[in-house]
């Protein structure tokens, strides 16, 4: 069993309703979060959001149909994976024809970490494509209440 997405995300790396517009804003401000939350060195920030950016621009990690993105990429100088989530009642952002994306999660790992990487985004996925959970991590009103929903969902599945 790979890492559970409730062993990476805290309370310090969960945003709830953010003031972003646009996928630029929700990579810098996640970006910066994991700073703040002192799982990023502040001197790996602007690479990471390149590097996100890059890797997004080859093929997007939306999924519009059930409003997730889960944008990610490998990056030199990160230990093991870290990740950062935004939720919102209605968007974090909108994709170009105007369509909501109200979860969004960020992820960073070691490039010698290929398998561990995939596993963990595969878990996140899982758990944000369940029509309950992601109803309950839109309407969540604090980062504590999103942490719980994420651990009783993950133990749901065991």
């Amino acid at each position: 069993m790979g890492m559970r997405v409730s062993e990476v995300l805290t309370v310090d790396t969960i945003i709830v309703r953010p003031p972003w517009t646009t996928f630029d804003d929700a990579v810098d401000g996640l970006v910066k979060q994991l700073v703040t939350a002192r799982c990023l060195p502040p001197d790996l920030s602007a690479e990471a959001g390149r590097h996100v950016r890059e890797r997004e621009a080859v093929a997007s990690t939306a999924m519009v149909n059930i409003g997730v993105s889960i944008p990610h990429a490998r990056l030199d100088g990160i230990r093991g994976i870290i990740a950062a989530l935004a939720v919102s009642p209605r968007a974090v952002y909108q994709v170009a024809d105007g369509l909501p994306i109200p979860l969004v999660a960020l992820v960073l790992s070691s490039p010698a970490l290929t398998g561990e990487h995939l596993n963990f985004l595969s878990a996140l996925s899982l758990l944000l494509q369940s029509a309950r959970t992601g109803d309950r991590l839109r309407n969540a009103s604090t980062a504590a209440e999103v942490l719980e929903i994420i651990s009783r969902s993950e133990q749901a599945r065991r």
